[in-house]
């Protein structure tokens, strides 16, 4: 199998570093600092040396590719027609993004049966090109079914937690649920994961009730106490964690506030349903 690696950040970086580092035929496609870095020098992972690793610049030229890890982050000037010119027309596209509308951006651009969903978990943080760092707690992939069980297995070879479900758009939401909620009101109040499950806890969980409406309104069958378990895993994880959201609207960085919250906006409002909370994050943090 051979794969391919779109976006060399936190997710790319890591999850490819780690499938070369198992052997597996992997190509990155990258551009800029990063793509001079990662021809010179190699992929760095943590502390550890450098991994040398197969770079172009443009999808077409990375050859003839099983499937497509696509791990850039899409903001709302991203444009996937163009990222994903020259892609072969049997190759898979498996995605990586935290965003509940970007499955259906891409299958209009490929056709959905050739899109997979997926959900990463794992705090990695992106600390320059070619440079990526993690620093404990998971690393799991679930992602959607469908001939992905060697690239699954490849992942699970390389130490990533990686499952092929059939009910993959329930992890996608509820993914959402975590992430977006929490990456929207921490930037918000500039405060990290503890303060937002204790002394903002109201707040939090009201976000998260609007992302559960939102996602069984669109049809997707969420477990019943799918809040209070979103609930309680935001109290298991580190008090300081923040998500990348979080850190690049603070920063001033391009951020996926539009392919997050934004999204959740956009199918409430579908919908009929009532999200003033996400309305007016989006509105002051955009």
């Amino acid at each position: 199998m051979r794969i391919a690696v779109l976006g060399v950040g936190a997710v790319g970086g890591w999850f490819g570093g780690s499938l070369v580092k198992a052997g597996n035929e992997v190509v990155f496609i990258a551009r800029g600092e990063t793509l001079r870095v990662l021809r010179e020098e190699g992929l760095r992972l943590n502390d550890e040396p450098p991994i040398p690793v197969e770079v172009v610049e443009k999808l077409v030229d990375a050859g003839d590719i099983d499937i497509l890890l696509l791990a850039v982050k899409v903001t709302a000037g991203t444009d996937l027609p163009e990222l994903l010119d020259g892609l072969p027309g049997h190759t898979l596209v498996a995605v990586t993004q935290n965003s509940v509308e970007v499955p259906d951006l891409v299958a209009e651009v490929v056709g959905r049966e050739r899109v997979r969903p997926g959900v990463v978990r794992g705090y990695f943080h992106h600390t320059g090109p070619g440079r990526v760092e993690f620093h404990g707690g998971p690393i799991s992939y679930d992602v959607g079914d469908g001939d992905v069980d060697t690239f699954v297995a490849a992942l699970a070879e390389a130490g990533v937690d990686a499952t092929a479900r059939g009910d993959i758009d329930v992890d996608v939401w509820e993914k959402a649920m975590y992430v977006t909620t929490t990456g929207a009101l921490g930037a918000l109040v500039q405060a990290p994961l503890g303060e937002l499950r204790t002394r903002l806890r109201p707040s939090l969980e009201a976000l998260m009730r609007e992302v559960d409406a939102t996602a069984r309104a669109h049809g997707v069958p969420l477990p019943d106490d799918a809040v209070a378990r979103t609930l309680a895993f935001a109290d298991r994880m580190p008090a300081d964690a923040t998500s990348s959201m979080h850190r690049d609207l603070v920063a001033g960085r391009p951020n996926e506030l539009d392919a997050q919250v934004g999204a959740v906006c956009r199918l409430a409002a579908r919908h009929g349903v009532d999200v003033r909370l996400h309305d007016l994050l989006y509105e002051v943090l955009g």
